[in-house]
């Protein structure tokens, strides 16, 4: 069964939850608000223990310690991001990246 969480700021709160509908929305203000909430979410969610594959759709060097914690834990950890926007310390803690197209990656 998958389980999709997106969190964003205050401000894109009601875009997002009208563009996106089936998502667990996440919603925390501030510099990485929205993406300390969904490191938390997954730790203290313990989706290590409940999922088998991951998929960050981010290049934010944010999430590379979580990133680091599911492939240690087991888990087949998949980063989709944009190539010129993929952090270093994202795209060393896993090695399945995909890569959005240019055309894909402009509409995001």
């Amino acid at each position: 069964m998958d389980q999709f969480i997106v969190a964003v700021n205050p401000r894109s709160m009601v875009s997002v939850g009208i563009a996106i509908r089936g998502v667990q929305l996440l919603i925390r203000p501030g510099a990485d608000g929205a993406d300390s909430a969904l490191a938390e979410a997954a730790v203290n969610g313990r989706i290590d223990l409940r999922f088998e594959r991951v998929v960050i759709g981010s290049g934010d060097g944010y999430f590379a310690d979580l990133a680091a914690w599911l492939a240690a834990a087991g888990l087949h950890v998949t980063v989709v991001s944009r190539p010129a926007s993929l952090n270093w310390r994202l795209y060393t803690a896993t090695s399945d990246i995909t890569y959005l197209p240019p055309a894909l990656a402009l509409a995001a």
